[in-house]
């Protein structure tokens, strides 16, 4: 599948991406100056030894000392009083991803004043390709049509070989005079030519520092202070080189240009201060580019490809039976939103989700934040970082049902770092045991309420990230049965536990609860017309409490553990209220009922238990419509992400055609490209970037996730084969998609009827044998049928088995 765009990107949100995890770039693919804007996931402000939000002595009064008049102002309902008294609590900001530099390649001379330019993004090979014809003026034969000359770029990031790759061609030959230089928008960076190379280094800022609404970077000198990172790019070409007096490479007489370039920094962990050694760095890139380069450029190639394709091959998406194999992305964009035909957008749209996640997360990198590995803003929206109040938790929904738990392991294994971050502040803030995280985090693990004594509480006040961080500890060994998973993960699982048990209050005689308490990021107003987000025991809390709870005490006895700590969750659990419907029929938000200060907030925490947990199903038959009340209380639009999310939701309460209006608003080119948000209506732009706005990667991957619930879902204890097929999608097919249980499917259908499902079983590394038989039942339009899996082979189920 490809992506067809014409004329250079004018905007950042119309380039192109490639990553490999690891290193990402941005591809204009302008013909008078080509630019690759690069991205390093490790390039962020600050470092272990300047982090604000990792100290908890830069303020004057202990926050255990704060808690308890805090938790006795919300008891006699002094919201106002509660508020000041959460700021008191603040610790500091995130730090901000950075952008690192930028490659363009100049056209040293004018060319041809006529240009035409086709952009190509395709996803199963993870290239962009550039074509540029321009007419030479002379006829290509008497009398006949004028000549053209014609130019490709083609370029990808390696995951094999950790490089960048840039291939120049031109089909008359000479390239004509060409310019390369690097620059960064790092106030300190150098570029130099080392060798016949190009060479830029940057370092970071240390800090941002607000002051008011308005934020700085701030640099700093001092020796681990910040990090520090370095670019190089080796040219192979047939002409010749001569380095300018700029840092720059003129190359001339060239027929073809090969660029190989890499990235590394001395950021190697959330705890290790950055050794600053920019001889140590151009050393390792060298190291780097030496190994590519020493490899043939057709092996090269082939083994970037090869990398992509053995995870872009596992899973497919098909909802039309044909289609041209360039997809032009802007007709398509107006054409559905014209029509409201969503299925070879909605088709294209999964994939590109999968093709997002594999560039900006593979083992061994950073996780995606929330511009994935891609940004150019020195501050961009919300520092880029990690808000784990959805959008980092959105990024990984597809993961396992997309046959891309390898994609999954970042999270994971940072994750551990915020654990031990969190143990920190759990205990210095709070005196509690076990480990925390609220709103925002970082690559360094910030764990505190974020703000400086001024944030509003709504997004401050939120201490429950570890239990809703930890359903991907769930989720990643429901899919793969693996206990190694649990066995890794039991310290991190019951570190959350044990913090979430000490935080409970009694709320009434025999009902535990949380206080305070947020349902993030919403507000309500209370009699006096004071507007807040403080309250006691909201409903998302007691949702990802009651489902952190069992999943420790099912990880405590799926490994044979005894624990004192586990009787506790058992009586906490016991205690604990579940979900409340309202006087209006909906799933209530808050302990009390109050007034909404925004019906149609972008959150629906409160909804938790339907997605992404699972205590809410369709068999409940009042709660289930009492969610559905409440999204339709939400209205049809929203943000992007958002907009994910409840595509989602309404695929688990099966309600397929409410599921394809929110694809639809999601699907929707987005109205004003350059307009800097936050907040809005959803859309999508050029490159189909999801817009919040602004643009966030969450809602890419959201929607991949959701389009699959549309197909199958997994968690209510069955395979639910097209739950929320809406009446557009009569025919199409799914394959690979992952099953909770260790299994997968393959699954056609045609006039919205079953004609071919396929199950294999996977042992816990992913790979089908003897020993992993199981039964699984199939669910479809209200029949089941139960199947024995074995291991090794596939099994075709009759459709007409589940047939009514």
């Amino acid at each position: 599948m490809k992506m067809l765009l014409h004329d250079p990107a004018a905007r950042w949100t119309e380039a192109l991406p490639l990553g490999n995890g690891r290193l990402g770039a941005m591809v204009f693919g302008d013909p008078a100056a080509s630019r690759f804007q690069l991205n390093e996931d490790s390039c962020w402000t600050g470092s272990p030894a300047t982090a604000v939000g990792n100290r908890h002595d830069d303020r004057p009064v202990g926050g255990s000392e704060v808690l308890a008049p805090l938790r006795a102002a919300l008891a006699r309902g002094d919201r106002r009083e509660a508020t000041r008294l959460e700021q008191m609590l603040q610790r500091g900001y995130t730090q901000a991803y950075q952008p690192l530099a930028d490659l363009v390649i100049e056209q040293a001379a004018a060319g041809p004043s006529a240009v035409s330019t086709r952009r190509i993004l395709d996803l199963a090979a993870a290239t962009a390709s550039t074509r540029w014809t321009a007419p030479t003026g002379e006829p290509a034969e008497d009398r006949g049509p004028l000549a053209t000359l014609e130019t490709t770029e083609t370029s990808w990031i390696s995951a094999a070989d950790q490089v960048l790759v840039i291939e120049r061609r031109a089909d008359h030959g000479d390239l004509g005079p060409l310019r390369l230089r690097l620059t960064s928008p790092q106030q300190d960076s150098a570029t130099s030519v080392v060798d016949g190379a190009l060479q830029l280094t940057a370092r970071m800022a240390a800090d941002v520092r607000r002051e008011g609404k308005q934020e700085r970077l701030v640099p700093d000198p001092a020796p681990g202070a910040a990090v520090t990172a370095l670019v190089l790019a080796r040219l192979e070409h047939d002409g010749t080189a001569e380095p300018g007096p700029d840092g720059t490479l003129r190359v001339d007489g060239a027929t073809r240009l090969r660029i190989v370039l890499t990235a590394v920094t001395d950021s190697r962990g959330a705890q290790e201060v950055p050794h600053g050694d920019r001889d140590r760095l151009a050393a390792q890139a060298g190291i780097v580019l030496d190994a590519a380069l020493a490899r043939p450029a057709a092996e090269l190639a082939a083994r970037h490809v090869a990398a992509h394709r053995e995870l872009w091959d596992r899973t497919a998406v098909r909802l039309v039976p044909s289609h041209a194999e360039e997809i032009e992305v802007v007709p398509l964009l107006a054409r559905t939103a014209a029509d409201g035909d969503s299925r070879l957008l909605a088709q294209l749209a999964a994939a590109y989700g999968r093709y997002l996640l594999i560039s900006s997360s593979r083992p061994g990198t950073l996780p995606a934040n929330l511009q994935g590995v891609w940004n150019q803003e020195l501050l961009p929206p919300w520092h880029g970082d990690y808000t784990t109040n959805i959008n980092v938790e959105m990024n990984y929904w597809p993961a396992e049902p997309a046959g891309l738990p390898e994609c999954h392991e970042p999270l994971l294994d940072w994750l551990e770092d915020l654990a031990r971050s969190g143990q920190r502040t759990a205990r210095a803030l709070y005196g509690l045991p076990g480990w925390t995280a609220h709103h925002n985090a970082d690559r360094w693990a910030f764990t505190a309420p974020v703000g400086d004594g001024a944030f509003d509480p709504v997004w401050s006040m939120w201490p429950l990230a570890g239990a809703w961080l930890c359903r991907h500890v769930r989720e990643h060994w429901d899919f793969s049965r693996d206990p190694a998973v649990l066995e890794r993960f039991w310290p991190v699982l019951r570190g959350a536990a044990e913090f979430l048990e000490a935080w409970l209050v009694e709320i009434e005689p025999g009902v535990l609860g949380t206080s305070p308490s947020t349902s993030p990021e919403n507000r309500f107003r209370t009699a006096d017309g004071f507007e807040t987000g403080l309250d006691v025991s909201t409903t998302a809390d007691l949702a990802m409490l009651r489902d952190h709870f069992r999943t420790t005490l099912e990880a405590a006895a799926e490994l044979g553990i005894e624990d004192p700590l586990l009787p506790r969750l058992r009586t906490a659990l016991e205690q604990l209220p579940a979900e409340r419907i309202d006087a209006h029929g909906r799933i209530a938000e808050w302990w009390q009922d109050h007034e909404e200060a925004d019906p149609l907030h972008r959150h629906q925490t409160h909804l938790y238990s339907v997605l992404p947990g699972d205590a809410v199903t369709v068999a409940d038959r009042e709660l289930a419509a009492a969610a559905t009340a409440s999204l339709d209380a939400r209205g049809p639009d929203s943000t992007g992400w958002s907009l994910a999310w409840r595509v989602g939701l309404r695929a688990r309460l099966h309600d397929a055609e409410a599921a394809h209006r929110s694809l639809l608003a999601f699907l929707a080119p987005v109205e004003d490209p350059d307009a800097p948000g936050p907040h809005g209506r959803a859309g999508l732009y050029g490159n189909l970037f999801c817009a919040h706005p602004p643009f966030q990667i969450d809602g890419n991957l959201g929607i991949t996730a959701a389009i699959l619930e549309m197909i199958v879902q997994s968690h209510a204890g069955a395979i639910d084969l097209l739950p929320a097929l809406p009446e557009g999608w009569a025919e199409g097919s799914v394959r690979g998609v992952r099953l909770r249980g260790a299994a997968s499917l393959d699954l056609d259908w045609s006039g919205g009827a079953l004609t071919r499902v396929v199950l294999r079983a996977a042992s816990p590394a992913g790979r089908s044998t003897p020993d992993s038989q199981r039964t699984l039942v199939l669910r479809h339009r209200g029949r089941e049928l139960a199947v024995e899996l074995p291991g090794g082979a596939p099994v075709e189920v009759d459709p007409a088995a589940l047939a009514r």
